[in-house]
């Protein structure tokens, strides 16, 4: 039988969070809290929480201005994000947890952590991306061009916007898997822009060394692969498990297998 995902709303600091929840609360396994990429939503998680559900409660805020979440008046920080989605988890009394974050969700997650230091036990991150400063001004031209507004189309923007998720497909993903992250970004199209200033703001290499937490580090085959790689270089109680050719959906082509890892990652 195939687990349910429910979804519902709560208060945050900027408005109404929407979230996604899956499992029971209660029992003897943390709570997995997870982050998603951006412009994207806490429905990046649907195969991999119908997959834990039978076993631990987990929770997938859509961030403050994407999915179908309240935004922010201005643009925050990955801090700010960060402490957005800490006001609503706060709220719910979970005690102890583990994250999980996924690209722009990998940084809001060790931030989250680096807030909430004794609460959470471990960490999952798929890309952890540690910049150079030429990766840095190469991925901010990329997606500044990518994310622009765009007003009296021809609808050609469509076709771009469905080649940059494309490109990262990978084996086993499907054009209705691209088409519910074009969805997503068509969705916060006016303030998609908003938190890639903070990415390249944040120095995911100076979080993940402050981080004391076992991490997990998931690197599939995408535009930052090689800033993940990266990553082994600075973190203190970490792995990474390179799962290329995949790319972007990793979660839901190669599940039974992340599935396996996180177990062993975190039940302990």
């Amino acid at each position: 039988m195939t687990e349910s995902i429910t979804r519902r709303y709560a208060s945050g600091p900027y408005g109404q969070v929407h979230l996604y929840e899956s499992g029971t609360r209660g029992g003897n396994i943390r709570p997995l809290v997870c982050f998603h990429q951006s412009p994207l939503s806490g429905r990046t998680f649907d195969v991999l929480m119908r997959a834990l559900a039978g076993e631990r409660y987990l929770v997938a805020p859509d961030t403050p201005g994407y999915g179908q979440s309240d935004a922010p008046p201005e643009p925050l920080s990955i801090e700010g994000y960060a402490a957005a989605h800490g006001a609503v988890i706060d709220a719910m009394e979970l005690g102890e947890v583990d994250v999980m974050g996924v690209h722009t969700g990998a940084r809001i997650a060790v931030e989250f952590t680096r807030q909430h230091r004794d609460q959470v036990k471990h960490v999952v991150l798929v890309g952890a991306a540690v910049y150079t400063e030429e990766e840095r001004a190469k991925q901010r031209a990329w997606t500044g061009a990518a994310l622009q507004p765009t007003e009296g189309s021809d609808g050609s923007h469509l076709v771009g916007l469905w080649n940059n998720w494309a490109q990262f497909r990978g084996p086993g993903v499907t054009d209705a898997m691209i088409e519910r992250y074009l969805s997503d970004s068509l969705r916060n199209r006016g303030n998609a822009a908003y938190v890639m200033k903070a990415v390249f703001a944040h120095d995911m290499g100076a979080a993940l060394a402050d981080l004391d937490q076992p991490i997990l580090v998931f690197n599939v085959q995408d535009d930052i692969y090689d800033a993940t790689a990266r990553s082994a270089d600075v973190m203190k109680n970490g792995r990474i498990v390179d799962l290329s050719p995949t790319g972007l959906w990793a979660l839901e082509t190669r599940t039974d297998e992340i599935v396996d890892l996180i177990r062993r990652h975190c039940d302990d």
